[in-house]
């Protein structure tokens, strides 16, 4: 055990020691407000200046990595707003385009109508082509009991022949389109009347080809065809195709010559079917 002289001892080392650091900081105080400790101020400031910038400039990185983060959320945000704007504005237009194509197509069927009274029809709209990808031929949504019968003649929306209904049933019917091979319209010219067989060339890597025309008849390039009314089932007088360019057969009694439909077959969304056969 420590005598009283040892703690004596002690406390008194520890109050020089608390005197003697109480003394050392005034003389601290001192000196710098007399700028007598400027060189070991700028020494430790050449020591710790470097340490103070990179770690000033270490957290002024990570500020600026911390502000791009929040930034590119924001352009996300931002963009994810302008997509949603831009699909509603399509989606927009989509339906006001297509209000605008059944508009058209309404007021071309009253034009039909309104310019052939004599004709009556029955409107229809396209469900489909054929599956097999081997026929040209369309599926609409009108049959037997909407007044369709096989051989009635198929027009657009405008009055132009597109084909004739080859197969039927109750509530949907098979549209031949004009282009099919299968295909045979009697025809004439507009211009000159001549005569000829308008048949679809599409399997054979064609569109139409009018046969049988006279050789001695006057027909070229530009003329329209019309249907003649012969057979029964069409109507005299709708327009089917248009002349591309005439060519010679091996046959010297007639000529031949290549047309196209006046429609575009790929895109009929209503059409109308006649419903009262050739004119009498």
């Amino acid at each position: 055990m420590k005598s009283n002289k040892d703690r004596s001892l002690s406390w008194t080392r520890t109050i020089y020691l608390l005197v003697a650091l109480v003394l050392v900081s005034l003389a601290l105080i001192l000196l710098s407000q007399g700028r007598q400790l400027q060189p070991i101020e700028s020494a430790v400031g050449a020591v710790f200046t470097p340490i103070q910038q990179a770690a000033h400039d270490a957290t002024a990185g990570v500020g600026s990595w911390i502000d791009s983060v929040r930034r590119a959320r924001e352009l996300e945000d931002e963009n994810k707003k302008l997509r949603a704007a831009l699909d509603s504005v399509t989606a927009e237009n989509a339906s006001l385009q297509q209000l605008k194509r059944e508009n058209d197509q309404l007021r071309a069927m009253l034009k039909f109508q309104n310019d052939r009274p004599e004709i009556k029809a029955v409107q229809a709209s396209n469900i489909g082509g054929d599956p097999s990808g081997l026929k040209e031929m369309l599926t609409i949504d009108r049959g037997s009991a909407d007044g369709i019968s096989k051989g009635m003649a198929v027009v657009s929306s405008g009055g132009i022949l597109v084909g004739q209904i080859s197969d039927v049933k109750v509530d949907r019917s098979t549209v031949l389109l004009i282009t099919d091979v299968e295909s045979h319209i009697a025809v004439a010219t507009q211009r000159t009347q001549s005569p000829g067989i308008l048949d679809g060339q599409w399997q054979k890597g064609g569109r139409l080809l009018m046969s049988r025309i006279p050789r001695d008849y006057d027909v070229k390039e530009g003329d329209v065809l019309l249907t003649t009314g012969i057979g029964g089932s069409f109507p005299k007088g709708l327009i089917a195709g248009q002349i591309s360019s005439v060519g010679k057969t091996d046959v010297q009694t007639d000529k031949q010559a290549e047309a196209y439909p006046l429609v575009d077959l790929n895109s009929l969304n209503d059409v109308l079917v006649i419903t009262n056969g050739s004119e009498k």
